[in-house]
């Protein structure tokens, strides 16, 4: 079978290699729609999984399956990693610091013809029957915004902005009635105006009831504290490489009492909430996709999302 393998400094390859085999108690895939993350542009991050299968945002028909929940045929969304469900981090409301989450991953990877898909992580897999594959394929990323959303605390009538209208700044634009995307690039605030959504270069500072920052950047965490109203908060969406520091001036946040917000993944609630949005058509592929390509094409494609040429790409198989 083929796959895209990650060989490190930011390259990729096209590869064949051997069909995984069903696991006890799971699942096995014929991947339909795969999409790339842009998590998978950042090298810092990148390099430390070689060797590694890219794909994680994926949707695929059972071909075989040892879990009467999903019968062959069934149209699924694995997450790429699931919790336990029932240890304390989990009870809490924790899933993604649960210690089977870490251990579970998809074999070998979404963006491969074939899916392996081992019995713990069916505790976040979910049934995308009647949803069009390449919106499916948009659950797990949409989820982590159903996540950032909900620890924000935003509630309806609170003024929102958010940093960074690449495809997960769209994404929170476009569940976060009235927001106002900040994006620098032209192309991208004219893309999410085409969609009926508002985006401007920049705003007015203290502005906003919350902020959510997409880029994991210095300068984009600088702009979210800064359009951020005292009592504000501040959602990072995205992390910085390891060693950095942020971007603080602790005095001036004390006492405008700016809170910071970290969200990171997602857990099964979250993807959920994602498939509900999918289901009810309030989000579709075409708003954030910007290019649907062929396995052999993804190379190319993945330099091109790295130069800030193509929006988002999405794999659709054969």
């Amino acid at each position: 079978m083929r796959l895209v393998r990650y060989l490190g400094g930011g390259r990729v390859a096209v590869e064949t290699d051997d069909e995984p085999a069903l696991p006890p108690g799971g699942l096995l895939l014929r991947t339909l729609a795969s999409g790339l993350c842009s998590g998978e542009l950042m090298d810092w991050y990148m390099d430390g999984k070689i060797p590694h299968v890219l794909g994680h945002e994926v949707c695929g028909i059972v071909r075989a399956s040892e879990d009467p929940r999903f019968p062959v045929g069934t149209v699924v969304v694995p997450h790429h990693h699931a919790p336990c469900g029932s240890c304390e981090v989990c009870r809490s409301g924790r899933p993604v610091h649960c210690p089977t989450w870490r251990a579970t991953r998809l074999v070998p990877g979404g963006l491969s013809e074939t899916v392996a898909v081992p019995a713990p992580n069916l505790a976040d897999t979910h049934r995308a029957d009647g949803l069009r594959p390449v919106d499916a394929a948009l659950a797990e990323p949409l989820a982590t915004v159903a996540k950032s959303v909900a620890r924000s605390r935003w509630t309806p009538g609170e003024n929102a902005a958010v940093v960074g209208l690449g495809s997960m700044g769209l994404l929170h634009l476009i569940v976060v009635p009235g927001a106002v995307g900040i994006e620098r690039t032209e192309t991208r605030r004219e893309w999410a105006r085409s969609l009926g959504l508002r985006a401007e270069a920049e705003a007015e500072p203290a502005s906003f009831d919350v902020v959510f920052v997409c880029p994991g950047t210095a300068e984009a965490i600088s702009a979210g504290i800064e359009l951020a109203k005292p009592g504000g908060r501040v959602v990072l969406y995205a992390p910085m490489p390891p060693g950095s520091a942020l971007p603080l001036d602790q005095h001036r946040m004390y006492f405008r009492e700016v809170e910071l917000i970290p969200s990171y993944s997602a857990g099964p609630s979250d993807m959920a909430k994602a498939l509900g949005w999918l289901r009810e058509g309030r989000v579709r592929a075409e708003q954030v996709v910007s290019h649907f390509v062929r396995l052999e094409d993804l190379p190319e494609a993945y330099d091109r999302m790295k130069r800030g040429e193509w929006l988002k790409a999405m794999v659709v198989f054969e």
